[in-house]
This record gives C-alpha cells, sequence and structure tokens, in this order.
C-alpha cells in the first residue's frame, strides 16, 4: 500500500473569451445604460468597482480541484457553480484519476507540515484507515460502504468546476481572509493567481472582503482584527494604522482616523500572502 502527501491543487484553469473576456461584461453593460463616456476597459473596471455584479456572469471560468475529502462540503456550500467530482462509491480510492499508478493520496494539516514527528504520528493513523478501507474490500464489503473508514484527509476531493466570475469573484473574498481554514486559502491563493494570469486587467481589483469592500466586516473578531494575534491565524495584513489600513464596521462608527489608502502596497503584500498560502509550505 502506497501513501503519498500531496496539496491541495487548482488546475486545468481557463477564463472563455481569455483575457479579452471583460468585452463581454462591457457589452452587457452598455445595455443596461452606462453611460457613453465609459469606454471599453473602464466600464469592466467600473463594474469590478462598484459591485454591480450581474454582468461579471457573461464571464464562465473552468477548473479541476483537488483537496481533502473532509474539506470539500466546505467547498460546496458556496452553491455557486456546477461540478462533476470523483466518485468514492465506484472507484477504488487509490485508483487515482488520469494515473495508472495506485496510490493513495493524503493532505497532511497545515499547521503540522514540517513538524516530522506530527506527521509521522498522523501518516501512522492514516495508514491504520486504509489498512481498514483494504481489509474491508477484500472481505467483499461494497465499496460505498467500505469508504466510511476513510480519514478526512483523503485527497479526494476531485472536481470539474464550471462557475462565473461574479462567484469567482465572491468565492475569493471569503476565502483569501485569514480567517479561512489553511486548505481553503490555498485554493484561493492558486485561484487568485490563474485569474490574473488569466485576465490581468482584474489584477488590483480583487482581493479579500476588506479589500474589495474598502471597509473590513470582520468586526469584533478578536485575535484577527482585535487584541492579540492568534497563533493558529495569518495576522491581518490590514488590521495596523499604516497606510494600507482597512477599518472594520465597527471602527468606522467610533470615528477612527483613515489616511491615502497605498493600493499598490496593499496589492504587493496580499499577493506576497495569496503566494506562501498557494505553495502549501506551512
Amino acid at each position: 500500500m502506497k501513501i503519498q502527501a500531496v496539496k491541495p491543487e487548482i488546475w486545468n484553469f481557463r477564463v472563455q473569451g481569455g483575457e479579452k473576456a471583460w468585452e463581454e461584461v462591457a457589452y452587457s453593460a452598455k445595455m443596461s445604460g452606462v453611460p457613453a463616456e465609459i469606454q471599453g476597459e473602464d466600464i469592466f473596471k467600473m463594474i469590478i468597482e462598484n459591485d454591480y455584479g450581474s454582468s461579471l456572469e457573461h464571464i464562465i471560468i473552468k477548473f479541476d480541484i483537488k483537496m481533502t475529502k473532509g474539506n470539500a462540503p466546505e467547498l460546496l456550500e458556496h452553491r455557486m457553480s456546477s461540478h462533476s467530482g470523483y466518485s468514492t462509491r465506484y472507484i477504488k480510492v487509490d485508483k487515482m484519476y488520469q494515473r495508472e499508478e495506485s496510490m493513495y493520496e493524503v493532505i497532511i494539516p497545515w499547521h503540522i507540515l514540517n513538524n516530522k514527528e506530527e506527521e509521522e504520528k498522523f501518516l501512522k493513523v492514516v495508514e491504520n484507515s486504509l489498512s481498514n478501507y483494504e481489509r474491508m474490500l477484500e472481505e467483499g464489503t461494497p465499496r460505498e460502504s467500505a469508504r466510511y473508514v476513510l480519514p478526512f484527509c483523503q485527497a479526494v476531493g476531485i472536481y470539474h468546476f464550471t462557475m462565473n466570475l461574479r462567484s469567482c469573484l465572491n468565492f475569493l473574498g471569503l476565502r483569501t481572509c485569514v480567517r479561512s481554514s489553511p486548505e481553503m486559502r490555498c485554493l484561493a491563493g492558486q485561484l487568485y493567481f490563474n485569474l490574473i494570469e488569466a485576465m490581468p486587467i482584474i489584477r488590483g481589483h480583487v482581493g479579500c472582503r476588506g479589500y474589495n469592500l474598502k471597509v473590513c466586516p470582520e468586526s469584533n473578531v478578536t485575535g484577527v482584527r482585535e487584541g492579540e494575534p492568534l497563533k493558529s491565524y495569518p495576522i491581518c495584513p490590514f488590521r495596523a494604522e499604516t497606510d494600507i489600513f482597512i477599518p472594520t464596521r465597527k471602527q468606522i462608527r467610533a470615528g477612527v482616523n483613515i489616511n491615502k489608502f497605498n493600493k499598490s502596497r496593499a496589492i504587493e503584500v496580499q499577493e506576497a500572502l495569496f503566494k506562501k498560502w498557494a505553495s502549501w509550505e506551512g
């Protein structure tokens, strides 16, 4: 029995219409009555900046994704797309998609990555679960019942997704927040870089909800926006009153001073975080 640790992954990413897909948004926006003095790329940027999201639904995005089976329901909760998934009911779990080799792929939790002792303990438990899975199949238990012993970390949350740009930006706004779970941050980071590569025009117009809205909705969150930072979360880059400070709604109501926002530095800081999360380095 071969077990291999892998990372959450997005691949086969594409935007229908490529980097000129924004023209579809501009076309539909003009039909809705955008003033004639706003033209070309400025229409698309205006739509993004003002959150006029319905016309963004005309841009279609497709990609494949791999994540833990345990966290897959968290992704599917978004109810934002069409998807087709790998079936553990019909396929033996070591028969990997598009690979002839038999192997069990697992994702080691982000918080114990690079901790050899914890990783070894973790993999022993995983191996025990997979041994029981193999035993049940050998004894004639149907795959759909034997899979009940599979561990949370099993990397069989494999899906082909189709979604529109509005849903994609909603996902990124939620999952690039430091409060999101590590696995979702990893996938969101990869999705972000795939998106800005396919559509360069969108860089600078997408990030966490605080960045997008210019106000953070995560008021009163101790350890993230208030108080001492929690060790289990990354530090929010926008919480300190610097040139990239983004206030919470509570802080605005309290009359906090807001300085000029350094957008270019905010983009750099966010992207450095997204790159780290996407790498799954721990």
